[in-house]
């Protein structure tokens, strides 16, 4: 039986080595990132590979939560997928990104989650992350992106050098309530897209 947690209460344990890599490389920088997403500061192309690359942290080790002793994909470990720069399909993913104008009146909380619930595929990726609405496709299935998220193909090759800010996503959701409610819904026929595409 499958159960939702909240991600402030999940607790995953994971070897040292992976939780130091892990805080280092990718949630230190990535909440500097939303600071500056948030902030209107744009996203430069190793901006939007680092957010992709931190969504897949989050829903890997959920889905390592769910599947323990599975192997997370065919031809990578979780830390080897999250931690190593993307790959030969690199130039194939497309990051959608929306800002949020204000929480509802009847917010309690920041939304923070993800929605994307892929089976087969670990490329797809959404969720809505404070005041940021973000998911990561595959280019062919961009045009499925709700209208909402200002979207941003990733060039083929990295460059680390490159730190020109390119993108700049506009507050296009009224409060979290709709972002969570238009993410969540599309990424469900996103979701079957790309495990069946």
């Amino acid at each position: 039986m499958k159960k939702d947690v909240p991600a402030l209460s999940a607790t995953l344990p994971l070897c040292e080595e992976c939780n130091t890599a892990f805080g280092d490389e990718l949630e230190s920088p990535t909440s500097s990132l939303f600071d500056e997403i948030e902030a209107g500061r744009g996203v430069s192309d190793s901006d939007a590979e680092l957010l992709i690359r931190w969504m897949w942290k989050i829903k890997g080790l959920a889905w390592i939560a769910a599947n323990p002793g599975g192997r997370h994909t065919d031809n990578y470990t979780l830390r080897q997928r999250v931690l190593l720069p993307i790959d030969d399909i690199r130039g194939r993913l497309v990051l959608g990104l929306a800002l949020i104008k204000s929480l509802h009146p009847e917010s309690t909380d920041l939304p923070m989650g993800i929605d994307s619930r892929t089976e087969c595929d670990a490329t797809f990726v959404s969720g809505v992350f404070s005041m940021v609405a973000a998911m990561a496709v595959l280019d062919e299935f961009a045009p499925m992106i709700p209208p909402q998220f200002c979207q941003y193909q990733l060039a083929a090759q990295r460059d680390a050098m490159d730190s020109a800010k390119l993108f700049y996503p506009a507050a296009s959701f009224r409060d979290d309530v709709e972002a969570v409610g238009v993410t969540w819904t599309s990424s469900m026929h996103l979701t079957r897209a790309h495990d069946h595409g």
